[in-house]
């Protein structure tokens, strides 16, 4: 009995089967190639690993086969060690030429030694900068296949793609002699797509357990390893600050939810002094413990002690002349710092300037505009939520002013011409937070400061948190991953010309094959973390200036950072291509951008106290001169103990300075041991 419902159970199965078939293929002869946009990516293309790869280099279409031999030559080139293996490939999917790069070992070891890059030591003395001569004093280094993670490797052949310069060529005049290679070729149109490709099994491993996973544990190591220090650095950082305000998010919320409104005018002004004061309590505890955190996993991914900025490489697009360094002795490019600080004072500032008194001027008028809206919304009995539209109009504006201003800021600060990337990225962040403040700011302290509208204030807040975030996830996820999509789907349009994978031309092994490089060509390049922090910070500060004013401002930013962990590291795992990596001991200038935010914070929420009618509902006997004073003894009171707690809290803990000294200490005596 239970045979013949199984048998029964098969045929109703194959003709269900049978079925689909046939409405599919009748679908695809109404409607050319749709089968490909109703089937799954995993489905219509399969990408296998190429072997012997690390980095990609792919060429422009128009780029003639001569200079592509030219450039091949150039990178080759063995003469001062530091030859590549270049295997040249054809991309059918973008009718191109590309170079597959990886690097002899004898390479490796030779450019890990010019990047000074740590290595674990057999003597118990940890992490140690490689050096060739003393290369048998290194773990694993017998085995020359694993000795360097595919993330090092990749790296390693990024400076020795760095180190290429424009050699003589007459009838390549369009290169600029003696610049970087690379630089010069991207310039020029030649060379499209420089990026690392990806390991199949970490990357799969990162999309379940750091993706899909949404309440488990970042795995920082692990994206430390793959991706480099700096991102894995940004998600920590993010991570830390999320679960910090969880504490302002729990006892702002349940303020607001259970006694907000329903206290009398007294009770409601002494919360309001007690949530300020929280406020600078919890953020100088943040920054302080995220720095010694930070510390913590600069030493563990052996960042905490970087070389001097002297001996690190300079940025491909560096430029000026060549001279023979007086500190290392060997050839190196040099600009001068006066002609940078002209520019700065004389082109950059005035620029600045301009840009602000634009996005002060519109700001303003869009406040303008938002009075007389409301009026004419009430003047005419209109719907009520139609007053949101000019609060919503001014999100986009300063998301659009962002964009426009970010274009403005990158080309000053490409005409600085800054020599390290370090440097480069300070400045690019001085320049863009100090528009980003007043953009973002601006309309909130003339709500607070000027009209003294508490209530206009958290509504004005409120739509800022909710439509920045949404515009954003919008703007640098799902848009690029659509894009993604469409240029997926072109490939297998262009490659097999079929409606569904079951039709037309196939491989040997029954399956339509994509490389995996190629792939990863049509994928857009990653930016940086440069716009992820520059959001947050902006975020931090709602939280820290006018959560006293709005104390939901912490769950909305709370809320917001557990999507946007995942985000992130979904635009890494599968919209972007991989990055290489970078080695940094922290956040740089975020750090110190946050540290001025908090000063400002305790400023702000001071005079909210004294402007927002407070102190006159606690102590209405008090005259003005009086509110003034109390307000000043506020503040003083308020950055004396943010110092207070910054000394007693060092910013590097104790073990960690113990185990670094320990490690010397080891280091020195197996050197002392050794003939």
């Amino acid at each position: 009995m239970e045979s013949a419902l199984d048998i029964r159970g098969n045929n109703k199965l194959s003709i269900a089967k049978e079925t689909l078939e046939t409405a599919s293929k009748l679908i695809r002869r109404k409607i050319p190639r749709a089968g490909h946009l109703m089937t799954p990516r995993h489905l219509w293309i399969q990408s296998i690993p190429s072997k012997a790869c690390d980095v990609v280099l792919t060429f422009t279409k128009t780029t003639d086969y001569k200079i592509i031999e030219w450039v091949k030559s150039q990178i080759v080139d063995d003469s001062n060690g530091l030859g590549l293996s270049v295997n040249v490939q054809y991309h059918s999917s973008t009718d191109s030429y590309c170079f597959y790069l990886t690097a002899p070992f004898y390479v490796l070891m030779k450019a890990a030694q010019d990047v000074y890059l740590p290595k674990k030591t057999i003597n118990g003395g940890g992490l140690r900068e490689f050096i060739l001569s003393e290369m048998n004093t290194f773990e694993g280094i017998e085995e020359s296949s694993n000795f360097f993670t595919m993330q090092e490797r990749q790296m390693l052949i990024l400076y020795v793609l760095n180190t290429r310069r424009v050699k003589s060529c007459d009838w390549l005049t369009e290169l600029v002699e003696s610049q970087p290679l690379i630089t010069e070729c991207i310039y020029n149109g030649i060379i499209e797509h420089l990026f690392p490709v990806h390991e199949n099994k970490t990357i799969k491993w990162l999309r379940i357990i750091w993706v899909k996973s949404f309440f488990s544990f970042q795995p920082l190591d692990k994206v430390c390893d793959y991706f480099g220090v700096k991102i894995a650095m940004y998600f920590a950082w993010i991570g830390h600050y999320t679960n910090s305000l969880i504490y302002p998010a729990i006892a702002y919320s349940a303020f607001w939810f259970g006694f907000g409104r329903k206290l009398d005018q007294w009770t409601e002004g002494v919360w309001f002094v007690v949530l300020a004061f929280m406020n600078v309590i919890w953020l100088t505890v943040y920054l302080e413990t995220w720095k010694r955190y930070c510390a913590e996993l600069a030493y563990r991914w052996a960042t905490l002690d970087q070389r001097h900025q002297f001996l690190l490489q300079p940025r491909l697009e560096f430029k000026g002349e060549r001279r023979i360094s007086p500190i290392t002795g060997k050839p190196e490019v040099w600009y001068p710092n006066w002609k940078r600080r002209l520019f700065s004072y004389f082109v950059s500032a005035p620029i600045i300037g301009l840009c602000l008194v634009v996005v002060f001027a519109l700001t303003i008028f869009q406040i303008k505009f938002q009075d007389w809206w409301d009026s004419y919304i009430e003047a005419n009995e209109y719907p009520a939520y139609l007053c949101y539209i000019p609060k919503i109009m001014l999100a986009v504006i300063i998301a659009v002013l962002d964009d426009i201003y970010s274009i403005i800021a990158i080309w000053l600060n490409d005409c600085e011409n800054y020599r390290l990337d370090t440097e480069y990225e300070n400045q690019l962040i001085i320049k863009v937070t100090l528009f980003q403040f007043v953009n973002s700011f601006l309309s909130l302290f003339y709500i607070a400061f000027y009209l003294q509208d508490q209530e206009r204030l958290r509504t004005q807040l409120a739509v800022l948190l909710i439509t920045r975030q949404l515009m954003r996830n919008i703007k640098e996820s799902a848009l690029p991953y659509l894009l993604e999509q469409i240029r997926f789907a072109k490939i297998s349009f262009d490659l097999f010309g079929a409606l569904t994978p079951s039709d037309g031309p196939v491989k040997s092994n029954g399956e339509r094959i994509v490389s995996q490089p190629e792939l990863e060509c049509s994928m857009f390049k990653f930016e940086g973390t440069f716009s992820e922090h520059l959001e947050i910070f902006i975020q931090f500060g709602y939280v820290v200036m006018f959560s006293s004013a709005f104390p939901l401002a912490a769950l909305c930013a709370f809320l917001n950072n557990l999507i946007e962990i995942r985000s992130d590291a979904f635009k890494l795992c599968y919209v972007y291509q991989r990055p290489f990596g970078q080695r940094i001991k922290d956040i740089g200038m975020w750090q110190n951008i946050m540290e001025v935010m908090g000063f400002i914070a305790v400023l702000v929420n001071c005079a909210l106290i004294g402007l927002s009618g407070q102190v006159h509902r606690l102590l209405p006997d008090m005259t003005a001169i009086q509110t003034v004073l109390l307000i000043v003894a506020l503040e003083h009171i308020m950055l004396a103990f943010r110092c207070a707690l910054s000394c007693l809290i060092p910013d590097i803990p104790q073990w960690i300075a113990t185990e670094m000294a320990k490690a010397e200490y080891i280091r020195r005596e197996a050197a002392s041991r050794s003939p």
